[in-house]
């Protein structure tokens, strides 16, 4: 085991257990998971475990604070609402998300969040829903909801050429390429204009689209370029067109 471990680090040690950080991951674990002694968990980054420290600190304000409602106006219930309230601004403030254009909502999870955007998104029969096939299993699902209001779902391979991107500097369009599978509705009439060779494109001023695609694929591990969010917002992508989106 240990000579295993030091083969790795002499081949990764140089990204390995945050290198940057005033505390190795190594020093973390022996510290704040002592109960992790003698075992492997290789699913913390889809659900991360607490530390000790953080459950000391929890117990700490629990016994030591009151509580309440916090969606009623008593002395208790207005000491919860600006504990969440603090906490949505702490996870803004972690995204450089201004309050004025984001709102922070808590849900059970990924897939309760990408529930929430499936129903609550406005679909129409003119809207198209992109998405990469290196997806969340519920990103995928969304699907479902968009073809229940008739709008067109279109699934695409996006491939970067980072060698392009290193010589180039900034990223462009030309460095990915979209390969598109075929295009998905249901109902006798088709209006799928706006996907019509994988293009989102703007059919009315009242329809919406939605582009769907993972900073990192939690099935296979692939990493997508987050500048490609830019780059649709501007239209510069290939294979969408430059009119205006919305």
């Amino acid at each position: 085991m240990e000579q295993s471990r030091e083969e790795f680090l002499e081949q990764f040690g140089g990204d390995y257990g945050y290198p940057d950080a005033p505390r190795g991951v190594d020093q973390m674990r022996a510290a704040d998971f002592k109960r992790l002694q003698g075992t492997v968990y290789l699913d913390h980054a889809g659900a991360a475990l607490y530390s000790e420290p953080q459950m000391a600190d929890v117990v700490k304000d629990l016994t030591s604070n009151f509580y309440g409602n916090p969606h009623s106006q008593s002395d208790s219930s207005m000491a919860a609402t600006d504990q969440v309230t603090a906490a949505r601004h702490q996870v803004l403030k972690y995204f450089n998300a201004s309050p004025r254009d984001y709102k922070c909502i808590f849900t059970s999870g990924a897939t309760a969040a990408l529930k929430l955007v499936g129903e609550c998104f406005p679909w129409s029969r003119e809207s198209c829903y992109m998405y990469t096939m290196e997806n969340h299993n519920s990103v995928l699902g969304i699907r479902e909801y968009a073809l229940s209001k008739g709008a067109t779902a279109l699934a695409v391979d996006i491939e970067e050429d980072k060698g392009l991107e290193k010589n180039h500097g900034s990223p462009s369009s030309g460095l990915f390429k979209i390969s598109r599978h075929s295009n998905q509705r249901r109902g006798g009439d088709v209006l799928s204009q706006n996907c019509q060779n994988g293009s989102l494109s703007t059919v009315s001023e009242n329809n919406w689209n939605l582009f769907a695609f993972p900073s990192e694929c939690n099935f296979s591990g692939q990493k997508f370029n987050l500048n490609l969010v830019k780059l649709i917002k501007e239209g510069n992508l290939v294979g969408l067109p430059s009119q205006q989106q919305q």
